[in-house]
């Protein structure tokens, strides 16, 4: 009995531990279950971001700064690698030794060297952008501590061509000026992410079958700006400014039909490759960012306004009291007497006073309406760093006497830039087209990437306004005109002339020794293709912009209108043949008050009062600072002024 009861007492404890077994079994796997699902569901993705964490990684592919380009896709600006030197101070073991072997190899003072190796930091820049020769060097010296790297550095194989309006970048690859800096956005250095595999001690493993990516070039730009033109602007500005002994000069050359900048030249030169950041009378982009007086170039934004309003009709005539004007306590002055002139001959031969008196009679409000119109007072929108807005009061403050010399561009401020947009208005038909500096943005295959196109921003004129305006600014280049000097052989021109007084800063008064000599205009006249903008500042021995801007706008004019394929026309008449024109000493000009406004801004005209020149060749010629020599010059004018377009062809390298 007792034996039984012991049996059955073993049993129920052999079931109890069995059954407990395989409940813990049970267990074990409903927690494995649990843990699984948890892993494997609820945070899959937390598990799979730290596998890829442990076997990926992301490297970055640097890119170097992106090109510019000329419309015509000649390189104008790229980079180019180069090595630089550094070292880790805390592995320089001797400072003055290392220092002595590299004095002569980077042309530096051994004392700076040492300097630098003395201090105790891991990184130091010792010299940056070495020449190939440098590297070289340095690298056969393999000391410790002395580590060369890749960088890049920007290289301007046209030199001065068109140096102000590229700019230059810093050491680092940002853009400081002009067009560098204007597009540093898309032109700058970037990287791009490339996903790799790494090893157990963290070695980047590449596994595809193509070949890693190799440092490509950031998006460039592809200017409007034609090499060939700009070069053309620089050469004749150059002759102009020397010869005339000038403090410096600017030209404007854009595409009449859509705004398009094809030159921007200045002068005195200035070469990026050498960037003299010191001095910022040389890379200064001038032509946006100086403002000086237009001169008798404002007259024509006058009549356009007066015409367009009907204050005034092209045969209409105004009386220029003989050359001297009254208004108030000031007087107003013409260079030559006049009488009645017609509103064509008040362009023609530039009279102050005509102007005047019809700005007076256009009124405050609306001739300042015209002249935000045209786009003075304002920025062009161009994109170019350091553009400035002019100085254009407002009509509210203005008295009667500043409206008047407003009529003939004394009081007001323009850019050479805003000067030549606003001529562009006349030249188009009555539009306002924003100047463009940019055709497109293009990737490092020059395929374009997003373009840039030309659009009439607003209407300033009708077009019938336009083109009688036009026709007013073709006999200023005719026989009788302030700028026959203008119009090359075998083509129409159209523009006027400006002869601008400085005002001294000094003294607040217009310098009696000082001016500015302008010519604007488009050509050619009955179709125009080119308008231009030539400012020569301060010049010496002659000052008339018909002289001393006008043949830079004409011989510019006669070498890019054929390459850009406009032909001269055979029916063009020749210049008069047997004599010869030459400019007189100008008088010493009287202390510029406003008792005296105008006195020296009005153009010297070729009609007028005329004298008899006996001669078999002689002509009739005005009175005034124009001598004419009488006899024959060998080949006359013409021969003298001919352009042979196969030579400059071969100079400039186009056979």
């Amino acid at each position: 009995m007792e034996r039984r009861s012991k049996n059955k007492l073993l049993n129920v404890r052999f079931h109890a531990c069995c059954v407990l077994f395989n409940i813990l079994i049970v267990g074990g796997l409903g927690l494995v279950l649990v843990k699984a699902f948890q892993l494997q569901v609820i945070e899959r993705a937390l598990w799979v971001d730290r596998a890829r964490a442990q076997v990926q990684t992301t490297s970055r592919v640097h890119s170097y700064r992106g090109s510019i380009y000329d419309r015509q896709g000649r390189l104008l600006s790229f980079s180019v690698p180069q090595s630089s030197l550094y070292a880790d101070g805390e592995q320089v073991e001797n400072p003055r030794k290392i220092a002595c072997l590299l004095s002569g190899v980077l042309g530096e003072p051994e004392d700076s060297i040492e300097k630098k190796l003395a201090r105790s930091r891991q990184f130091i820049w010792l010299k940056r952008h070495l020449t190939d020769q440098e590297a070289a060097a340095i690298a056969k010296l393999n000391h410790c501590g002395l580590n060369l790297t890749c960088e890049t550095k920007r290289f301007y194989p046209y030199r001065q061509v068109g140096g102000q309006v590229l700019g230059f970048v810093g050491l680092d690859g940002t853009g400081l000026e002009g067009v560098e800096k204007g597009f540093d956005h898309i032109l700058k250095e970037n990287s791009v992410a490339v996903g790799q595999l790494r090893d157990g001690v963290r070695k980047n493993l590449w596994m595809k079958s193509s070949l890693p990516p190799e440092p490509g070039e950031s998006l460039g730009v592809r200017l409007t700006i034609d090499a060939l033109v700009q070069y053309l602007a620089e050469c004749e500005l150059e002759k102009a400014v020397q010869k005339y002994r000038a403090r410096a000069g600017e030209v404007v050359v854009m595409d009449a039909r859509t705004s398009e900048i094809l030159a921007m030249a200045h002068y005195p030169f200035f070469d990026p490759n050498l960037p003299d950041k010191n001095n910022p009378e040389l890379w200064r982009n001038r032509i946006i960012t100086d403002s000086f007086e237009p001169g008798s170039t404002f007259k024509v934004f006058l009549i356009s306004a007066a015409m367009q309003e009907n204050v005034v009709k092209a045969k209409d005539r105004v009386f220029c009291e003989n050359g001297k004007y009254k208004l108030a306590r000031h007087t107003i002055n013409d260079v030559h007497p006049y009488g009645w002139l017609t509103i064509a001959e008040v362009v023609k031969f530039s009279s102050n006073i005509a102007a005047s008196k019809v700005a007076l009679q256009l009124g405050n409000e609306r001739y300042f309406r015209y002249i935000q119109g045209f786009g003075f007072g304002s920025l062009t929108g161009v994109h170019l760093p350091g553009e400035v807005k002019g100085i254009v009061r407002h009509y509210r403050k203005w008295r009667p006497i500043d409206l008047a010399v407003a009529g003939f561009g004394q009081s007001i401020g323009v850019t050479a830039l805003q000067l030549n947009t606003a001529i562009a208005v006349l030249a188009n038909g009555g539009e306002y087209i924003p100047p463009l500096i940019a055709r497109a943005i293009v990737d490092a295959e020059g395929q374009v990437v997003e373009s840039f196109d030309p659009r009439p921003l607003r209407r300033v004129i009708h077009e019938k306004t336009a083109e009688q305006i036009r026709a007013m600014m073709h006999s200023v280049t005719q026989e009788g005109g302030t700028g026959v000097n203008a119009a090359p052989e075998g083509y129409t021109a159209a523009g006027k002339t400006g002869t601008a007084q400085v005002m001294d800063p000094v003294s607040g008064r217009y310098a009696s020794n000082r001016y500015t000599s302008l010519f604007t205009g488009f050509i050619p006249a009955d179709n125009p293709r080119l308008v231009m903008t030539v400012v020569i500042h301060e010049p010496k021995g002659a000052i008339y912009g018909g002289v001393v801007a006008a043949p830079v706008f004409r011989d510019i004019a006669a070498k890019a209108l054929p390459y850009l394929g406009v032909l001269p026309s055979t029916d063009e008449p020749v210049p008069a043949q047997g004599f010869r024109v030459t400019q007189a000493k100008p008088p010493a000009a009287p202390g510029g008050t406003p008792r005296d406004a105008g006195k020296k801004s009005s153009e010297p005209p070729a009609g007028g009062r005329t004298r008899a020149v006996k001669s078999s060749n002689s002509v009739a010629l005005p009175a005034g600072p124009v001598q004419v020599q009488a006899g024959p010059v060998a080949g006359g004018p013409a021969a003298a002024e001919k352009y042979s377009l196969t030579r400059e062809k071969q100079n400039l390298g186009l056979y």
